[in-house]
């Protein structure tokens, strides 16, 4: 029996500056990652950088859907997880945004696995929020032993 992981955070920006934020590595460096190999598009294989915690990340994109969804291939923690990031537009100047991890072993180690990725995502969907809205990067100060699960 397998699970999924999902996380959802409403930002007051319009869903194309959200999608923006997300897809391009530039900013991206303002609430996630340190660098990136290059920009999120569809069929393209890139690594993420986190110097802040020694860490790199490879990812291959599968679907880029303009403003809509993002969905990418992962085998960062020991097994493939696919990834989905869903845009959906909540009026003229707020996006809803769904991540979803799919799917962790309903085991002792996938239930550990799913907790560190529910943590990570809901970090990150509070840092790009704080970064569009206030101009504010909380990965700032950030360090490995902060980010180690245990």
């Amino acid at each position: 029996m397998t699970f999924d992981v999902k996380v959802r955070e409403r930002i007051l920006k319009p869903v194309d500056e959200v999608f923006d934020a997300v897809v391009d590595p530039a900013r991206m460096a303002n609430y996630f990652i340190s660098g990136a190999s290059g920009p999120i598009e569809e069929g393209a294989h890139v690594t993420w950088e986190f110097a802040d915690v020694g860490a790199k990340v490879a990812i291959d994109v599968v679907t880029v859907k303009k403003n809509s969804k993002i969905i990418y291939e992962s085998s960062a923690l020991g097994q493939l997880l696919r990834t989905t990031i869903e845009f959906e537009a909540d009026g003229p100047s707020a996006t809803v945004v769904t991540v979803t991890d799919a799917s962790f072993e309903l085991d002792e180690d996938g239930v550990k696995l799913a907790l560190g990725q529910n943590a990570g995502w809901t970090y990150t969907l509070c840092a790009l929020k704080a970064y569009l809205q206030f101009g504010v990067n909380l990965r700032t100060g950030l360090n490995r032993r902060l980010t180690d699960v245990s």
